[in-house]
């Protein structure tokens, strides 16, 4: 069984981490990591190193926009449960990404994927055989995978110098690294941060983003009781590792709203 994680630039200039694991002993092994821009790119190299194989397919980028303005549900949930993680999502609408593109790629990407064999769901079962893409945002599955009290601030965002950012990755590597059932290759996981210029600290970001939504992928392949789906197909989701102590709170709020989470809401 194979897991990608695609962590999505918005537009085709720049550059989106592409990652793909491989189960093998209970463990996700690392396969190959690039790049791309392209989204021929992207679809033929997964297609090249997965090929007609099973295979679960985490993107981090909006899948299901339909909204011209304002945020979807799953904004407006996942920063409910996660604000307080300094983990909420930016607003995701159509108007903010038809500034950058003629078309909402994530959109796009979904219907490259579907002509090759996979399903967008993101109900997934435990260690299922199949072929699907949905969408999952790192931030709140970090917070929650990682165990964090704030998310880690390696993101370039005014006042934080090179320096700040580079304690910041190590942190983020050192955590990818304690995940037990993941095995990542030394030149990844040891990289040093402080020897790469800031065009290589880019697409070092976007690579370990990628890793993290493959193994994202995994997590929820091997422990789907941990996860939820916060909005549905029609509005817009993310799907994201929960605590356990938010469940309770999270199975009320869906009966309350009479949000169908489950296959219903896919129809």
């Amino acid at each position: 069984m194979y897991f990608v994680g695609i962590d999505l630039a918005w537009s085709k200039k720049n550059g989106s981490g592409i990652t793909v694991l491989k189960e093998e002993n209970n463990k996700a092994n690392f396969v190959s990591g690039i790049v791309l821009y392209s989204d021929d790119e992207i679809i033929n190299y997964i297609n090249k190193i997965v090929g007609k194989e099973n295979c679960l397919v985490a993107i981090d980028a909006p899948l299901v926009v339909p909204n011209q303005k304002g945020r979807r549900i799953a904004e407006e949930l996942v920063g409910k449960y996660f604000r307080k993680y300094n983990a909420g999502c930016h607003p995701s609408n159509r108007e903010r990404f038809l500034q950058w593109s003629d078309t909402i790629r994530g959109e796009t990407l979904v219907q490259r994927f579907e002509r090759v064999g996979f399903e967008h769901n993101p109900i997934i079962k435990e260690k299922e055989q199949s072929r699907k893409i949905f969408e999952v945002f790192p931030h709140p599955s970090m917070v929650v995978l990682f165990s964090l009290d704030k998310v880690i601030p390696y993101k370039a965002k005014p006042k934080r110098n090179f320096e700040f950012r580079c304690e910041a990755f190590r942190k983020y590597q050192n955590h990818l690294k304690n995940l037990q059932d993941l095995n990542l290759p030394e030149e990844i996981a040891h990289k040093e941060i402080d020897k790469l210029n800031l065009k290589s600290l880019k697409d070092y970001e976007d690579l370990l983003d990628s890793i993290f939504c493959a193994y994202v992928a995994y997590y929820v392949w091997k422990t789907p009781q941990k996860c939820e789906i916060f909005g549905n197909m029609k509005e817009g989701y993310i799907l994201t590792p929960v605590f356990d102590s938010m469940k309770i709170e999270i199975s009320q709020e869906k009966k309350q709203r009479k949000l169908d989470y489950g296959l219903k809401s896919f129809k």
